[in-house]
């Protein structure tokens, strides 16, 4: 059972201090706006006026804001704690929010390898095509000596990665340091496929371009409506963490969004190349980056 201790009250009229300037209607309030998880600031206002008249009338005295509780930041007694101030059960009011935020816009990351990040700022983020990979594939057995022995194997290593899940998709993450500590092996060997393809070979692939990490703001149309339901479901737990506990730091979220579309070039923000990597191809050493560009950066 969680402990509960006091910690820092506050009043309601304090906690909603933020969102007074609002708008009340759902979708003035989330059309365009423009979020990022891990700067709650860019959204947990917005979330505070869009609860408001959600909430029971003793809704704030259920809630304590300010009584610490000793949770996890992802438990779901969270949700539970949020629940008893609302007037309907929490999973009413999330799919509420998953409808709401349809028309917001949110920062996310997706992880690559290449020689010129450019193209992305050009071309935009295109789903995963098999055959144009197997063409991009071919084209690096070709160029590279120590693999010409791979070449009369190629087609057999390809049938072999049976693979289809990533077909016709392209995947963001929410929260970039979910790629730099868990998932840097997109950064680092580039396309998974690929990298399944080439096996005990795919050292070779370290030795083209750099470790690029892509920031996106994405349309939130673009994702599932499950998707969304599953992220406002992270939203209303973080806020109730942020309002009881009133802590220094922002939850980490290890979420992904799944995408049929292309995101188009003008949604592409920027580009880094993260200098050190944790890699989990390589019992989880970690990778430092010696080209820390890319002919972008260059030009």
């Amino acid at each position: 059972m969680a402990t509960e201790h006091q910690f820092k009250p506050l009043v309601s009229e304090q906690l909603l201090v933020p969102a007074e300037d609002l708008p009340s209607d759902g979708d003035r309030l989330w059309r365009g706006h423009r979020m990022i998880w891990k700067r709650p600031a860019s959204w947990v206002p917005q979330l505070s006026a869009w609860l408001a008249p959600r909430f029971r009338r003793d809704g704030m005295r259920r809630l304590k804001p300010g009584l610490f509780r000793d949770l996890c930041w992802d438990d779901l007694d969270w949700s539970r704690t949020l629940e008893k101030c609302l007037t309907a059960d929490i999973d009413y009011h999330t799919e509420e929010l998953a409808e709401a935020i349809e028309p917001a816009i949110l920062r996310t990351y997706h992880g690559c390898r290449t020689a010129d990040a450019g193209i992305y700022h050009r071309e935009g983020l295109h789903t995963h095509d098999r055959p144009a990979m197997i063409k991009r594939l071919q084209a690096i057995v070709e160029a590279h000596p120590e693999l010409q022995a791979e070449k009369d194997r190629l087609p057999e290593a390809i049938a072999a990665v049976d693979n289809k899940l990533d077909q016709g998709r392209v995947f963001v993450v929410a929260d970039d340091q979910a790629l730099i500590t868990e998932a840097a092996h997109y950064l680092i060997y580039g396309s998974e496929w690929i990298s399944s393809v080439l096996a005990f070979h795919r050292h070779v692939l370290k030795k083209i371009g750099a470790p690029t990490l892509l920031e996106i703001d994405m349309p939130l149309i673009m994702s599932s409506f499950a998707a969304r339901r599953e992220f406002a479901t992270q939203m209303l737990r973080e806020w109730t963490r942020l309002t009881c506990n009133q802590p220094d730091w922002s939850a980490p979220i290890n979420f992904t969004f799944t995408l049929r579309v292309n995101i188009p070039p003008e949604c592409v923000i920027r580009h880094s190349h993260p200098r050190e990597l944790v890699d989990p191809l390589a019992h989880f050493s970690t990778y430092r980056v010696l080209k820390a560009e890319c002919a972008n950066c260059r030009s």
